[in-house]
């Protein structure tokens, strides 16, 4: 059995209460018979009972001609030629009973102690003083502190105070489903804040990304178009300078062409080629490898003091060769 103590002893008591029979108010007396309302007797009572009857037949239990009422419900009970041996034998209630007397006498478990009262030694503690709310015998209610508080049976004290706790234990159990489903909704609410939170971050860098991505671009097309405005500058510079050249060729082709001796000389060929076409070649050749040299340096975000110099130069060297070819024409 794995009852604690307490709930050992009294499981004996309800079940004892179970097994007096409403005669001689002890256990049942083997044989025991059922009566037809399913109350039971000790067979030797119901015959007590069956027999028992005065010249007036007026007896406690009423006995007639074969008939007597049941002591615990007052179903009349009609018996046969048989008298109370005509009654069924209640084979459960007799193995019951001899289950009960064998677990009474089996030891206790060791450190298993039954309270007894202090006051009278040896009375086992079986009321509870409702008024002074302490276990008590019941000497000490009929002659000694308790007489005049109220007293409750234990184990009916015992069952409610159980029940109570009971009661108690499933109202924990209960606030305790509640807290935890709320702890369910706090840690639900936890992560769709850190979710909202991520999303939140996310859309405020890509915000900060497209407004840097929108000025950057705003500069890089501002510096574009100046770079380009300088290159298409520099290009329509050297179209000149082409196109000046070109013709400074042709003069020459047409110099070396000329069939009269004197006149070609009195040209002075040499000179000619050494002031005019060589100094052209040479301006162009450098003014060429500083636009070069420009044109890689190119910065489309920072522009540079020194470069812009560089690039004013070129375009002056230019201006100042294509001038000076014209000139020559």
């Amino acid at each position: 059995c794995n009852y604690s103590g307490a709930d050992h002893e009294a499981a004996l008591v309800t079940l004892e209460k179970q097994l007096i029979c409403p005669i001689c108010l002890e256990l049942f007396n083997k044989p025991v018979v059922i009566l037809p309302c399913q109350h039971n007797l000790c067979r030797k009572c119901a015959n007590e009972l069956y027999q028992v009857c005065d010249t007036t037949h007026t007896h406690t239990w009423g006995h007639v001609d074969g008939r007597f009422r049941c002591p615990s419900c007052r179903q009349e009970v009609v018996l046969d030629r048989h008298g109370v041996y005509g009654l069924q034998r209640n084979l459960l209630v007799e193995n019951i009973i001899d289950a009960y007397k064998q677990e009474c006498c089996m030891p206790r478990p060791k450190g298993f102690l039954i309270p007894r009262c202090s006051a009278h030694e040896g009375e086992k503690v079986n009321i509870f003083c409702v008024t002074c709310q302490v276990p008590t015998c019941s000497l000490c209610k009929v002659f000694g502190a308790h007489r005049s508080c109220q007293v409750a049976p234990l184990t009916d004290v015992y069952q409610q105070q159980k029940d109570e706790l009971s009661e108690g234990v499933g109202s924990l159990v209960a606030v305790n489903d509640r807290i935890q489903a709320f702890v369910g909704e706090l840690e639900e609410t936890c992560r769709s804040i850190e979710v909202w939170s991520q999303q939140l971050i996310l859309k405020s860098l890509a915000s900060v990304i497209k407004k840097k991505t929108t000025l950057k671009c705003f500069q890089i097309s501002s510096e574009q178009e100046e770079k380009s405005g300088r290159a298409q500058a520099w290009l329509r510079c050297y179209g000149d300078s082409v196109e000046a050249n070109d013709k400074l060729m042709e003069r020459a082709v047409s110099s070396m062409e000329e069939p009269d001796m004197a006149a070609f000389v009195q040209v002075s060929m040499s000179q000619w080629v050494h002031e005019t076409i060589c100094p052209t070649l040479k301006l162009v050749f450098v003014e060429r490898c500083a636009f070069e040299s420009a044109l890689k340096s190119i910065d489309f975000v920072k522009g540079k003091q020194k470069k812009e110099e560089e690039l004013t130069k070129i375009i002056f060297y230019l201006k100042h060769c294509v001038c000076w070819c014209v000139s020559k024409d």
